[in-house]
Formats: structure tokens, C-alpha cells, sequence
């Protein structure tokens, strides 16, 4: 002989009956029935998330559980603590079911007056689609909290060292190149650059490097002869021409300028030597 599926409902609703003030206290018992049929246990009303080990369970709803417009009731289930909200909102009762273990939460919806017809009697008169709702209950509200796994920190970091020894054992994996100027053993992008290369352009990026020069020619750093700052100048700039700590760019590129004891080279304007003739204007 099969179980009633409704067996259990006249006594819960029995108990209950005389504490029922409106249509949404008979949805909210019958939710609780339902719920107990699943093994789950009430331990009290509120919403504290927090398990001592000594709370009384019980089968009945607590005293006071439609004390309030908002139902907040507490229950465990395998020793996790499950929290039921349920919220009145334009003739339609809202429904959570949280998990603390891991804040997973659950919601049904369901229209009041069209889901409660009577205050009394039968569940045939209180509630006429009563196994839709079960269905409902059932598949939307409890197997989706108690069904689905709870995630874990430890899980997640575990899945992640495994991907990347999968990464490192890759035999197509192709290395990263080393960076420009970096020690591809150290990989630090503040290291200095080698020897070889000329340390320019570093303080332009790093507020903190020693000394190093800019983007921009400085005629006074160590690669400017200060004494001579009119190098690349035909005949050069007299002494004093540039205030000491001035910024000055040179006209040309240093050494190209006539040297102390040597020839300035010819200027490009010079007329030409006698008899010369390039033919260049006819």
C-alpha cells in the first residue's frame, strides 16, 4: 500500500489552526510541513546565523512564528543551518530558503488569494492546487539549497595548483620571452640594465632611478663638454654665452664643431675657389 503523500498535514494544520490570522500563515505552514516531511527541523524564529549545539529541535512551528509581517524562521538539516524568510508584497508571499553555510539561497513566489480559497477545513477547501505547490516546493524551494554541493575555499584552490602543474608538464606549452634588458632569472622589471647598453631614458619611467638620463639631450650631463656648449656651431658661442644650470640644446650633435687647434671644415655658404664652375644654374 502506498504512503499517503498527504499524511501528516491535519495534524500540523491541527496545531496550528488557532494561532492562523491571515491566508498567508496557512502558505507559510504549509511550506513548514513540507519541509519537515524532508528531515529538516525547526530550532526557533530570527535570523541569526549561528549554531551553539544545544538548540531544541521540534517538528511544530515555534511560538510566535506570524508574530510579524516578515516570517523568519530557523531550521537545520544534517547540521547546517537553513534560514526561511518570507515576505508579503501585493497579494503575493516571497519565499527564501538560505543556506549559511555558504549564503546559497532559494526563492519561490506565490499568489495568496489564488492559492488559499478557505481558512478552514479540508486541505481540498484551504488549499485547491495543493500538489502543484508540493511540486513546486519541492523542486524549487528545498532539492535546490539541499541539492546542490556546497563550493569550498580549499576546493577552489586545489582546482587551481592543478591547472597550472598541468600548465608546467604542457610538453606545447612555448616558454615566455624574456623581457628586454631583465634577467629572465630574476624577471624584475626594476633591474638595471647591462652594461653594454646605455643606461638612457630610464628616469623618464622610474622616479627613483640613480642618475640616469632622459629622453631629452642634456648638454650638461656627462656625455656635454660644458666648457665648449657651442659644439656644432661653425666658429662655436663665445664663453658665457649659456647662464651656468641653463637647459640649452645644442644646434648640432656634439664633436661636430671646430675643435681648439684645429681647422673649422668649410661652410656649405662659402663662395667657390676662382675659376670654379659647376653649372648648377643653367
Amino acid at each position: 500500500m502506498a504512503t499517503d503523500p498527504l499524511f501528516g498535514w491535519d495534524l500540523t494544520f491541527k496545531t496550528v489552526e488557532k494561532d492562523v490570522k491571515r491566508k498567508s500563515d496557512i502558505l507559510i505552514a504549509f511550506i513548514h510541513w513540507n519541509m519537515t516531511k524532508r528531515g529538516f527541523r525547526s530550532i526557533g524564529i530570527g535570523d541569526e546565523r549561528t549554531l551553539t549545539g544545544e538548540e531544541e529541535k521540534s517538528e511544530l512551528l515555534p511560538s510566535g512564528w506570524n508574530d510579524k509581517e516578515i516570517y523568519t524562521l530557523r531550521y537545520v538539516l544534517e547540521d547546517k543551518l537553513y534560514i526561511l524568510h518570507g515576505i508579503n508584497t501585493d497579494d503575493n508571499l516571497v519565499i527564501n530558503l538560505l543556506r549559511t553555510e555558504d549564503i546559497f539561497v532559494s526563492n519561490v513566489a506565490f499568489k495568496v488569494y489564488d492559492s488559499i480559497k478557505a481558512m478552514h477545513g479540508s486541505i481540498d477547501k484551504l488549499i485547491p492546487n495543493h500538489k502543484d505547490l508540493m511540486y513546486t516546493i519541492r523542486r524549487d524551494l528545498i532539492d535546490t539549497v539541499t541539492q546542490r554541493p556546497t563550493t569550498t575555499v580549499q576546493t577552489q584552490t586545489t582546482r587551481d595548483n592543478t591547472n597550472d602543474r598541468q600548465l608546467e608538464n604542457d610538453p606545447l606549452r612555448v616558454p615566455p620571452r624574456p623581457l628586454p634588458c631583465v634577467n629572465p632569472d630574476n624577471h624584475d622589471l626594476w633591474e638595471l640594465p647591462s652594461a653594454q647598453l646605455p643606461n638612457v631614458g630610464r628616469s623618464d619611467l622610474d622616479p627613483f632611478a640613480p642618475g640616469a638620463g632622459g629622453m631629452i639631450f642634456n648638454p650638461f650631463g656627462p656625455r656635454r663638454d660644458v666648457e665648449n656648449p657651442g659644439l656644432g656651431i661653425p666658429g662655436g658661442l663665445p664663453r658665457g654665452a649659456v647662464p651656468p644650470g641653463a637647459r640649452f640644446d645644442p644646434f648640432g650633435p656634439p664633436g661636430a664643431g671646430p675643435m681648439p687647434g684645429r681647422r673649422p671644415p668649410p661652410d656649405a655658404d662659402h663662395f667657390p675657389p676662382p675659376g670654379f664652375n659647376d653649372h648648377m644654374f643653367m
